[in-house]
């Protein structure tokens, strides 16, 4: 029987221990530059993190982190944190170290007082959360709207997909049945892509943020945060009314030609969910883009007006796991159909 201690990390003293964890279980090129801003630069407040230890070796075989968001929940803001950067050297997976991690962070943390923890745990570990006691909410799900299928790698698409015959056939087709082709503007809007978020997107997010049961903070301080001054090239593309105040934005990443949306907010008013995503995919059409995914939990609006415009969903086994234990409205908190969840509410 193999004993471990788990102890409250510090980020600063417990950087290399944690960077070397998560080379070395996760693949991940976790440069310093890039936990500098996960970790220490979060507006929202820094990351915590947790260390498994083995005693019998007196080194550090596990490691487990929280980084700190704001939910708005009914109108009122909730701290939470996603568990990442969750890793366990092979050799002590069977042993209890990885439940004995998420149960001390879900005892000092997962309190009313403290964090409501969530995560998107990949497929190996969600039984792990499971038996410390997280619950699912729902299943990202993703949507995908060919667009220039001829451009896309060879290596993504399956084989019976790789005929340029029926790849021109489906390209064709679907820029014959494509809804934003047929989506009228009223009202003159404008489009833009800003380098930056600033005091508009504050002003949407005050209008925005009360048509929700539960979503993510969206002000201007953390999508900066969150996006510009990520460690991925993102991009930001927005609607504008006539007296170019903000009705809507979605921000999105290129990687191997195919678009990738990572977040969505719209004013509800008239049509300019269908104006922002007509104009979008139009646009990537025209670059050359291969295609548009679009990850999403919660309510059934935006599902609905994505199969609209002809996005396909594909099959997807990403859960979203909530620790709700001490929580008031627990039935409420894992109703799938009270959130609104996208990509950029994942874990980085």
């Amino acid at each position: 029987m193999k004993n471990y201690t788990i102890i409250k990390g510090d980020i600063e003293n417990d950087e290399e221990a944690i960077l070397s964890l998560v080379h070395r279980n996760l693949n991940d090129a976790y440069s310093e530059q890039r936990y500098d801003w996960n970790y220490r630069q979060c507006p929202i407040g820094n990351a915590l993190c947790w260390l498994a230890k083995s005693e019998s070796t007196d080194s550090n075989v596990g490691s487990a982190s929280l980084f700190p968001r704001r939910l708005i929940i009914n109108e009122k803001p909730v701290l939470a944190g996603i568990i990442g950067d969750f890793s366990i050297d092979e050799a002590h997976r069977g042993y209890g170290p990885a439940i004995e991690l998420l149960k001390k962070v879900a005892l000092e943390e997962g309190t009313p007082d403290r964090y409501l923890l969530y995560e998107t745990p990949n497929e190996k570990s969600t039984p792990v959360f499971f038996r410390v006691g997280y619950e699912e909410i729902g299943r990202v799900r993703v949507y995908t709207k060919p667009l220039n299928m001829m451009n896309l790698p060879k290596h993504l698409l399956p084989k019976y997909l790789r005929s340029k015959c029926v790849l021109r056939i489906i390209d064709t087709l679907s820029d014959l049945l494509s809804k934003e082709k047929r989506v009228k503007d009223r009202f003159s809007h404008s489009f833009d892509m800003p380098g930056s978020f600033d005091e508009r997107f504050d002003v949407l997010w005050e209008k925005v943020s009360k048509q929700f049961g539960i979503v993510g903070e969206r002000s201007s301080r953390y999508l900066n945060w969150r996006y510009m001054q990520s460690h991925v090239c993102y991009r930001i593309f927005c609607i504008l009314d006539e007296k170019n105040e903000l009705g809507g934005y979605l921000v999105y990443r290129v990687s191997e030609n195919i678009c990738y949306v990572d977040d969505v907010l719209v004013l509800p008013s008239g049509n300019l969910f269908d104006l922002l995503l007509a104009k979008f995919a139009l646009r990537q059409r025209e670059e050359g883009i291969g295609a548009i995914v679009i990850r999403y939990m919660g309510n059934s609006s935006i599902p609905r007006k994505l199969r609209q415009f002809n996005f396909v969903e594909v099959d997807n086994n990403t859960r979203v796991l909530l620790y709700t234990d001490g929580f008031p409205n627990q039935s409420y908190l894992l109703d799938e159909a009270n959130w609104y969840f996208f990509a950029g509410d994942m874990d980085i």
